[in-house]
């Protein structure tokens, strides 16, 4: 009778194992995917940003849905944008094709904050945070002021899966090639994943991840022969004139912003107030990075390391490789404060700054003594509180002409002229990001 019994409960508990995890990755994915649907609001989510109508629409209609998924723009792959934009078009509703793209965007995003939350398991002791940690890309205040929602900003978000997934030790040869199979999804969309190929090297003696170290490499290696076969081009003249400049930037913009998405408020504060506003945060912020990284066991030590080394990657070599201009922000008067816009490399760096601090709260709140735990408890809350004071911001491309209304308006005209062509707008409202769209492609969808 209770050997009966017992095969019952073994069979019973092994799928609850991997059932529970299973269904809070999912949770997770969706959750965060739907808060930034949500986040964007309607009038943005109909509107095509940027490389998704003036690019890489452009190059799937030209070059077909093969070869433009792997032709290099601007010095680099793309793969997954072009793969969403690629899908997007497939529906055959070209009308849709801008809230299509928004919508395959923050599914992507979702999968990425699942991703983090289920890799993140052996290093975030409390399972809060660990949820608090997932869930970082889509809450941070920048967020959809421009990276989310769109195809054209997904490799950010990939950056921030990089490190988790290099640092993963997968526990079957299934993982494994799950595992390898993201990290070339990472490598050929994003050439700074680059920066985090040294954490292969903590599994550097277990064999299952080879094939995850080798399809690394091969991303990067596909990156590099891209840069130099298809140079970027020199589209902006000046740029950062100083270290300090990109110092100071990086506090009003990654730091302010942080809790701010509105950087004019964060510069009127500093112009008022000096720089203390922020610098005293981001002193805070340094020390308890620090102190949580001498105390941490290694696992949490590499990735605060790597976070805390994203965070000034991201700034820092975006500013120098794209030479930005009109960034001197150490001098920058009351009226070039209000004539500031937020920069989607402060989005991304912020994404990697609030993660190392919900790291380092994990790693004080699992100290014994009631003092650790009293500071990761402050982090929390004050991390939390942040999050939820920024949550108001409005995408750039809210005020932006609406795909959909832009192919009713024009299907008059395909109409009386079907082997013609017709050009619909994007966001920022420039010739270089409007698209060229077939008639017959806008024939096809109206006429449904």
């Amino acid at each position: 009778m209770t050997a009966a019994v017992r095969p019952g409960r073994v069979s019973a508990a092994v799928p609850a194992r991997w059932t529970v995890p299973a269904l809070s990755t999912v949770l997770v994915a969706v959750a965060t995917a739907v808060l930034a649907w949500v986040r964007i609001g309607a009038p943005a989510r109909g509107v095509a940003w940027a490389e998704d109508s003036g690019r890489f629409l452009t190059d799937r209609l030209v070059l077909g849905p093969v070869r433009s998924v792997w032709h290099p723009y601007d010095g680099y792959l793309h793969v997954l944008p072009r793969l969403v934009v690629d899908a997007a078009v497939a529906t055959g509703r070209i009308d849709l094709y801008a809230l299509t793209v928004s919508a395959l965007s923050c599914a992507v995003l979702g999968a990425v904050c699942g991703t983090v939350f289920a890799l993140a398991r052996d290093v975030v002791r409390s399972w809060p945070l660990r949820v608090l940690l997932a869930v970082v890309p889509a809450v941070i205040p920048l967020a959809p002021v421009e990276i989310a929602g769109t195809a054209a900003n997904l490799h950010w978000y990939l950056l921030f899966a990089a490190p988790w997934l290099l640092a993963h030790r997968p526990r079957s040869w299934w993982a494994a090639g799950a595992t390898a199979a993201a990290v070339g999804v990472v490598t050929t969309s994003e050439i700074q994943a680059a920066v985090f190929l040294p954490l292969l090297l903590i599994g550097r003696r277990q064999v299952r991840v080879l094939p995850v170290a080798a399809t690394a490499v091969l991303g990067v290696a596909a990156q590099a022969t891209a840069a130099l076969t298809h140079p970027r081009s020199a589209t902006h003249q000046g740029g950062i004139t100083s270290f300090r400049d990109m110092t100071a930037g990086f506090l009003a913009q990654v730091v302010g912003g942080s809790w701010d998405a509105d950087v004019r408020a964060v510069g009127a504060s500093v112009a008022a107030h000096g720089w203390w506003v922020v610098a005293v945060p981001a002193a805070l912020l340094v020390a308890a990075v620090v102190t949580a990284l001498v105390r941490a066991p290694w696992p949490s030590r590499w990735m605060l390391l790597a976070t805390t080394v994203g965070a000034g990657l991201v700034w820092y070599a975006a500013l120098i490789v794209n030479r930005t201009p009109g960034t001197t922000w150490s001098t920058f008067t009351p009226s070039d404060w209000a004539d500031t816009e937020p920069l989607r490399y402060a989005a991304a760096a912020s994404m990697f700054l609030v993660a190392a601090v919900v790291l380092a709260a994990d790693v004080l709140l699992a100290r014994g003594r009631w003092p650790w735990r009293a500071a990761g408890g402050a982090l929390v809350v004050v991390t939390v509180a942040a999050l939820v004071a920024g949550s108001g911001a409005t995408p750039l491309r809210a005020d932006g002409p609406v795909w959909a209304a832009q192919v009713e308006h024009r299907a008059a005209h395909c109409a009386a002229h079907p082997g013609d062509t017709v050009r619909i707008g994007g966001m920022p409202r420039l010739a270089g990001w409007d698209a060229v769209v077939p008639c017959s492609m806008i024939e096809h969808a109206v006429g449904r």
